[in-house]
């Protein structure tokens, strides 16, 4: 089974990106509503950092609700097991 790749530019904006689909083909992907894109970008965000919190289970739980976050609002735009690359700055 063949996977979806979209490339996604940065987070929090609404001008979608591309997908290289099963036909080797690249397809638009149409831009996702700004606001969720916005809270997306700052569970990445708290995702990247909590990463660095040393304190024995903290991180961890933060990053926990961050990612079951990120996961819930990616599965409303992307199908079929598809890979998200996400630039950033």
């Amino acid at each position: 089974m063949s996977k979806n790749i979209y490339f996604i530019g940065q987070l929090g904006s609404d001008a979608g990106g591309w997908y290289i689909g099963a036909d080797g083909k690249i397809h638009r992907v149409p831009g996702w509503n700004p606001e969720a894109m916005t809270d997306l970008a700052a569970a990445v965000h708290v995702i990247r950092y909590a990463n660095l919190v040393k304190t024995a289970g903290f991180g961890s739980q933060i990053m926990k609700e961050a990612v079951g976050f990120a996961q819930k609002q990616l599965a409303e735009y992307v199908k079929d097991g598809g890979i998200v690359v996400i630039s950033g700055h």
